[in-house]
């Protein structure tokens, strides 16, 4: 792969925010300061391989939620589809130690719901939706039993 390969470079600044994360107790500056993140790591659902993403959370009534808006691309992002295949995941929030959880995908209802308290929270989920004609996908994290 080259060095101007979009896929090179994205995977190269989600580790290098993870870095920033984890050496500043779950804090990332530039564009994520503020903003509540968790390190997600998933199972690719073809390749089989445990992978780290460093995704904004909304924690909403004391339950997590995450949400596949890829900034309201017409894809979702790949953690998307690899909590389809396999929804047990492990999450890293601040300085707290790793936990282990399952993606619950929201029902279409549920889910309208549960979106239209975020888009109170981050009025830019708003726009993310006006820019695709998919349906942005949302998980409830809950802890794994």
């Amino acid at each position: 792969m080259s060095d101007d390969d979009p896929m090179t470079s994205e995977r190269e600044f989600n580790e290098r925010n993870i870095a920033e994360f984890r050496a500043n107790d779950g804090k990332v500056g530039g564009q994520f300061e503020g903003f509540p993140l968790l390190i997600m790591t998933s199972t690719g659902a073809k390749s089989g391989v445990r992978r780290e993403n460093l995704i904004g959370y909304f924690g909403i009534d004391d339950k997590v939620y995450v949400v596949g808006s890829a900034a309201g691309r017409d894809a979702s992002p790949a953690w998307v589809f690899n909590l389809r295949a396999d929804p047990t995941v492990t999450i890293e929030i601040g300085p707290d130690s790793p936990t282990q959880m399952v993606a619950h995908e929201l029902p279409k209802a549920e889910r309208d719901n549960v979106y239209e308290r975020i888009v109170e929270l981050a009025p830019g989920f708003g726009e993310y939706e006006k820019r695709t004609d998919r349906v942005i996908p949302v998980f409830e994290l809950t802890p794994n039993a």
